[in-house]
């Protein structure tokens, strides 16, 4: 056991240097010509790297411009890009559209019928009497009705969607309203884990079949091996503020070299999340070695020892596989 007079010297000895900037992660990005963290997030130059599904986007979009649908449930295991497609269809949104964005912890109708319209118009809201505040739900159609009015339509984003309560859920299916198509004032798009699934289809079975038609189900793919290299070469890219082509032509990939690159696209099994979080674990741990090492194989896999996520990481990837997502190569 350490005795007393050791920690006394230890700390008579410690040098006097606490400076936050000095910080070898600062030093390893400087040293390869990176002005910032390449995965500090999951969109790089504002465009949508997580879940490269053009064919999911196209659809929700066109749901939206041609009112296809009213109702949209993209599900997905967590960290597959749920949200970045979210935000990735909010900036693409029309112009006739008002945006609202919230997650569901499990709120009544009438709570959430409270908080769309609070959001929308705080003043509103608190002009509202205790006798408004009974009638809140019938309130919160009148608002859909004026925003038509105005040639308005509300979209809505209902964020961990697994947990919403069935009579939130009776709210937005019956805001839908799938039967006047020119009249409709609304549109929701869901995001939720899979466990919502057992749940809405247990529900929905009560509704009839116009609104059953007015549910559009999509799912989160995950990476292939192209979009897994694309995603680390442009957040690279990015860093260094090259050009991304450029960059792809030259194979300049460094600080990983081929075989830690080709060793991240194996482990990761197409999880965005993994991949973004062991792309930058790995480079904190090469950051500790040395400003100028690179990133070897051998530091992915000691990254991949260190990674927290393991259970989440094979949980996405067997929920992949279950719904044949998921290729190899």
């Amino acid at each position: 056991m350490t005795n007393l007079d050791d920690i006394i010297n230890t700390l008579i000895n410690k040098p006097e240097v606490y400076c936050l900037e000095n910080d070898p992660f600062d030093a390893y990005l400087e040293k390869h010509g990176m002005s910032s963290n390449p995965f500090a997030d999951k969109i790089i130059d504002n465009r949508m790297y997580i879940n490269k599904d053009e064919k999911v986007c196209k659809r929700i979009m066109r749901a939206l411009r041609h009112n296809q649908s009213s109702l949209m449930i993209l599900s997905g295991p967590t960290g597959s890009g749920k949200s970045e497609v979210a935000d990735f269809i909010v900036r693409m949104l029309p112009e006739k559209y008002v945006f609202w964005y919230n997650q569901i912890c499990g709120q009544t109708s009438s709570q959430l019928a409270s908080s769309i319209i609070r959001d929308l118009d705080s003043d509103y809201m608190s002009q509202l009497n205790e006798s408004d505040m009974k009638r809140i739900i019938d309130i919160y159609g009148e608002v859909l009705n004026a925003l038509l009015k105005h040639g308005k339509k509300l979209f809505c984003i209902f964020d961990q969607g697994e947990h919403f309560s069935k009579d939130g859920f009776e709210l937005v299916i019956n805001s839908t309203n799938p039967h006047y198509i020119d009249q409709r004032a609304f549109t929701g798009l869901i995001l939720a884990v899979p466990r919502f699934e057992k749940h809405m289809d247990k529900w929905i079975e009560e509704y009839d079949t116009t609104l059953k038609r007015a549910l559009i189900r999509e799912y989160v793919k995950p990476f292939n091996c192209a979009q897994s290299l694309e995603y680390i070469a442009r957040g690279l890219a990015v860093s260094r503020k090259r050009n991304f082509h450029d960059l792809m032509k030259k194979q300049e990939f460094g600080p990983f070299d081929n075989d830690a690159i080709m060793s991240l696209i194996e482990i990761g099994k197409g999880h965005p999340s993994t991949l973004c979080s062991l792309s930058y674990l790995s480079l904190e741990l090469a950051a500790l070695t040395s400003p100028d090492s690179a990133i070897t194989e051998e530091i992915i896999n000691e990254a991949w020892k260190k990674f927290p996520n393991k259970e989440l990481h094979k949980e996405a990837v067997a929920w992949y596989k279950s719904k044949e997502l998921y290729t190899e190569g």
